[in-house]
């Protein structure tokens, strides 16, 4: 499938939004602790989206064929998370949600943030997602995002991983 990979628009916030409430509701039907259990909703409530939106870090990925949001991300430049930020030119991956029935949108989200990355002359991307999800970290894992500590923020305890981006010539 084709996908669009671009920066969100304001029209956009309310169905991006959408794809957070959706996840949620997921994650309850799997029986899986993370985001529905941590007060996401609250935390990163749909002003906090339309602020990322005007600054300009908020992107989205949209199918060709459907003409639907299927993904969004938060890409900073900054994040209290890791120790080193002010140090390291690096893109910092937030808020990371696909819609469930398109499988590979994350892949494809990360795909191209590490494209921007590269572009922008950053030299590693950054994320960090729960401690206790195995699959998750074995799924960044395999994408070569490599294990750089630990982070807490509130009730959310997570893995801090990296992966070093290739210099543009």
């Amino acid at each position: 499938m084709d996908y669009i990979f671009q920066p969100a628009k304001i029209e956009d916030v309310q169905d991006i939004f959408q794809l957070y409430v959706n996840r949620v509701q997921w994650m309850d039907k799997k029986g899986l602790r993370q985001w529905n259990a941590t007060g996401y909703l609250s935390r990163y409530p749909m002003e906090y989206y339309r602020k990322q939106c005007e600054s300009g870090t908020l992107y989205l990925l949209r199918s060709v064929a459907g003409n639907e949001i299927v993904g969004a991300v938060v890409l900073l430049h900054s994040d209290e998370r890791w120790p080193d930020r002010g140090d390291v030119s690096a893109y910092y991956v937030h808020n990371l949600v696909t819609r469930p029935a398109f499988g590979g949108c994350g892949h494809r989200l990360l795909d191209e943030a590490e494209k921007m990355a590269i572009e922008h002359g950053k030299q590693f991307i950054r994320l960090d997602c729960a401690l206790d999800n195995p699959v998750l970290n074995d799924y960044y894992g395999a994408l070569g995002y490599a294990p750089a500590g630990q982070c807490e923020d509130g009730p959310y305890i997570g893995n801090l991983r990296q992966k070093a981006l290739p210099v543009k010539r």
